[in-house]
């Protein structure tokens, strides 16, 4: 059960609006802020996962890495948007994630 949760989030994480060139529209990057609002509240917890539970635990971080680049890239095309002022924590919380993700010989399932 719990490893149909993580792959939900993560396939929630995946599924991100198509890129765009230029500044999105106001009302794209409302949705999208919607879109991501909705997803980040059905991000697993890193501190539910333990390293000792390797697949969950790499999903976990996977998913949570993923959900932190579709933020960048959100706020990248929509640099008014709310998620504007933590766009600095997601960036951290990534690249933490990611050495995390290499420490524990985790492999990519994207």
């Amino acid at each position: 059960m719990r490893n149909r949760v993580y792959l939900a989030a993560l396939l929630v994480c995946v599924g991100g609006a198509p890129p765009s060139a230029g500044a999105a529209p106001a009302s794209d990057c409302t949705a999208e802020a919607a879109t991501l609002n909705k997803a980040e509240t059905e991000l697993p917890r890193l501190d539910a996962a333990s390293p000792a539970d390797r697949p969950p635990y790499c999903i976990t971080l996977e998913t949570i890495m993923a959900f932190a680049g579709r933020v960048k890239a959100h706020v990248a095309h929509c640099p008014s948007s709310g998620y504007a002022p933590a766009i600095a924590d997601w960036d951290k919380t990534q690249a933490d994630y990611s050495k995390l993700f290499s420490q524990y010989r985790c492999r990519r399932t994207l």
